[in-house]
């Protein structure tokens, strides 16, 4: 093109010391195999002696309300995205006391190609009927010490291991 300019972004960053320049600069100066990961809360609603399970609407694998943190929420409260996030899965009647984190695992996301790096709280079920969104199909209360846990039900062996290892201690 007659107008196109040509511009060594490296040096003119690195001339200029701009913000531009110093971001690229630790991008560039970074080690290169850390680990990205989207972050998760989610929920292990107990009611009673039974928690409460989701079916995912696209693989039919076990899921817990609760999901990932949106881009504008890096501020917020943890507890305010777990709220969004349950209200969206479960609808707006289902009250609950959310406790503190659990466990985490990891989950690859096929479609997006990335980790989701997913922390669950405990949580107390105190009333309201679930009303499922159309991420997922299917919810039940299973009582873990009874529900004999495979590993096709979930989306990986760490997911299962952890879960598995979880509820051996309670």
């Amino acid at each position: 093109m007659k107008n196109e300019i040509s511009i060594d972004i490296d040096n003119y960053c690195k001339l200029k010391k701009s913000p531009i320049g110093r971001f690229f600069g630790r991008i560039t100066n970074m080690k290169k195999d850390y680990a990205v990961y989207w972050i998760a809360f989610k929920i292990l609603l107990k009611n009673g002696n039974k928690i409460l399970f989701l079916r995912a609407s696209d693989r039919g694998l076990f899921d817990l309300p609760g999901g990932r943190a949106d881009n504008s929420e890096g501020k917020m409260p943890i507890k305010k995205i777990i709220n969004r996030e349950v209200k969206e899965e479960l609808g707006d009647e289902i009250k609950y006391r959310l406790g503190s984190p659990i466990f985490q695992y990891r989950r690859y996301s096929i479609k997006m190609k990335i980790y989701n790096l997913i922390t669950v709280y405990k949580a107390e079920y105190i009333s309201g009927s679930v009303k499922l969104s159309p991420e997922h199909n299917v919810y039940k209360w299973i009582d873990p010490r009874t529900y004999k846990f495979e590993k096709k039900d979930f989306y990986n062996k760490e997911e299962y291991e952890t879960f598995k290892e979880y509820f051996k201690k309670q």
